[in-house]
């Protein structure tokens, strides 16, 4: 039972921290500064900007950055977490192909996955997603129990059920 209300409890936070990334500014919120900046009556800034880096989502929790960031160079290692702590893993991915990544973990109660894997394609310095072009895929786990289990990643079609993955990465993770 603790363990679905610490699930919850995650997926309310990661819900509400996604809900305010998304949040920019509108032409009622904008005052007429020359750097093209914007101002909220809550005094908070948003910068507006036309490149990229406008779409990409930051490991972003409940404010708070990944507590561990990953990518492929992982594979094989044991990694530490505090229980509570938040896990990120980024990896290459081209979505346009079918192929994506899927995880499965040896005790879903000790790392449980948070939403969706965050698909980030790459773009055109005129800020245009470059079709069939390669990008990365960023996976969210956070540390519900204590114990040791394994991370399986598998970069695979999703329908294709009976076929080897293109690609695997396993992670032990250990959480105090």
């Amino acid at each position: 039972m603790g363990h679905k209300i610490s699930l919850t409890l995650l997926t309310i936070i990661l819900l509400i921290s996604l809900a305010g990334c998304s949040r920019s500014a509108t032409p009622a919120d904008q005052s007429d500064t020359p750097n093209g900046e914007a101002q909220e009556s809550q005094g908070e800034t948003y910068t507006e900007t036309n490149s990229a880096d406008e779409y990409q989502m930051l490991p972003l929790v409940s404010g708070r950055v990944a507590d561990l960031q990953l990518d492929a160079s992982a594979d094989g290692t044991t990694q530490q977490l505090n229980k509570g702590e938040l896990m990120s893993i980024t990896l290459d991915s081209n979505s346009s192909t079918g192929y994506g990544w899927f995880a499965s973990s040896s005790n879903q109660d000790v790392l449980t996955q948070i939403g969706e894997p965050q698909v980030i394609e790459p773009q055109a310095t005129s800020g245009t997603p470059i079709v069939g072009a390669g990008g990365t895929e960023i996976l969210y786990f956070g540390a519900t129990e204590t114990g040791t289990i394994t991370l399986t990643l598998e970069y695979k079609k999703g329908w294709e059920t009976d076929i080897t993955p293109e690609k695997t990465i396993i992670i032990t993770v250990e959480v105090k």
